[in-house]
This record gives C-alpha cells, structure tokens and sequence, in this order.
C-alpha cells in the first residue's frame, strides 16, 4: 500500500467514524449505572457483571472513602444482609448502626479491591491509633444490583512478626 493512499484514509477516519450507526439504548437505565442523590440498588435486579463492577466500585467509595456508612447501605446493601459474622446480627440495619460508630472514626485505606462472578471483596489496612495496624478482608455477595451477603476476616499484626511486608 502506497503512503498516500494509508494517509488518504486516515485523514477520512473522523468522517467515516461519525457515519456509524447509533448506539442503542442501554437495558440498564441509568439509575443503574449512574447514582443519584436517592437511588437504591436494592431490591436488586439483574445485572450483567461490568454494572454490577461498577456499582461495587461505588460502595467501596462511599463507605471506605467517604465513610458515609449509612449512605452506603441504604443504597447498596439489602434489607435482609446475610452476615455471616459470628459476633453480628442478621439484617442491613444492625450492621449499618454498628459500622456508623466505627467507620468514620477509624483510619483505614483500601489496599485493593476486586469484583468477580458476582463476588466483591476489599483488603483494609485498619490503622487504629496506638495500636498495631490491622488487616481486614470484607467479602460481598451481589444479587443483581444489590449487596446481599457478608463475609470478614480481621487479623492484627502480633508483635513478633519476622515478615516486614505480612499482611499488607
């Protein structure tokens, strides 16, 4: 191919790019991909996994960034929570009045987070004031749009750690 006619055609690209056929419309409104002020992603409904990422990415925002817990769970996690921590209450509204006199009061940073086949989770670094930092593994399950089941795992850091990078 001569350099004229491959400049030729690239100088054509923003014209033929702009002929394409429109996009259809999203399934999802966009209550589903966008929050507003007063949206709630539950009850859930179905929703293919990059909106289910997205919306995932959203809750670690509000509750681990902002700390806005109980903004966290009226939109995202369900009324009826599966919890599996032996030392919580069934339901969203136990766990939201527990974690709201926790989360903004504790220094932590997400470390990473990943969304898989319905299954969210999040690794914490808990940095309580004079104390040891604490590692935290929270595990969510989605029902479509919505947070519908719990895991944790914490683990502190013991004194006698010969790892200097364990846990984080």
């Amino acid at each position: 191919m001569r350099t004229s006619t491959i400049v030729a055609t690239l100088a054509s690209l923003p014209s033929l790019l702009a002929l394409r056929a429109p996009r259809a419309p999203s399934l999802y409104p966009r209550i589903f991909t966008e929050r507003s002020a007063n949206t709630s992603y539950c009850p859930g409904h179905p929703a293919p996994e990059s909106v289910q990422r997205g919306i995932f990415d959203g809750f670690i925002n509000q509750l681990y960034v902002e700390k806005d817990v109980i903004g966290a769970f009226n939109t995202y996690i369900a009324l009826n929570l599966t919890e599996h921590d032996p030392f919580d209450l069934q339901g969203r509204i136990p766990n939201e009045e527990k974690l709201a006199n926790i989360i903004p009061f504790v220094p932590s940073v997400v470390l990473r987070s990943s969304f898989d086949n319905n299954i969210g989770f999040i690794h914490v670094r808990v940095n309580t004031p004079g104390e040891e930092p604490i590692a935290l593994a929270d595990i969510y399950r989605m029902d479509g749009t919505c947070l519908v089941e719990h895991w944790d795992v914490t683990q502190a850091r013991p004194a006698n750690a010969t790892n200097p990078i364990a846990m984080f």
